[in-house]
């Protein structure tokens, strides 16, 4: 299971289809390293859990992958009715 905790978004930066890269871990506190978000897409797309991991909050939630604009894939999270579990919740890096 792999845990997206950082993510970096294209300006302005207001919806999951703005993530472009995102930093994920092996655990919940492992290192991080980078992948682009089509690798998650693949990855999720592929049969692999994915899930968000807020250090500051300790909230998470699932991550899935949706068709977007010009039949690009973005990813999100599954609709729980907990805001702070969102990707677009977790820390910006550049």
């Amino acid at each position: 299971m792999l845990y997206i905790r950082q993510v970096r978004v294209q300006t302005p930066g207001t919806t999951n289809q703005h993530i472009i890269d995102v930093k994920y871990s092996g655990t919940k506190t492992g290192p991080l390293m980078t992948a682009s978000r089509g690798t998650i897409v693949s990855v999720i797309d592929g049969g692999g859990d994915i899930y968000t991991y807020n250090n500051g909050t300790g909230a998470g939630a699932r991550v899935v992958t949706r068709d977007g604009a010009n039949y690009l894939k973005y990813i999100t999270t599954e609709a729980d009715g907990t805001e702070t579990n969102n990707l677009l919740e977790l820390p910006r890096f550049q």
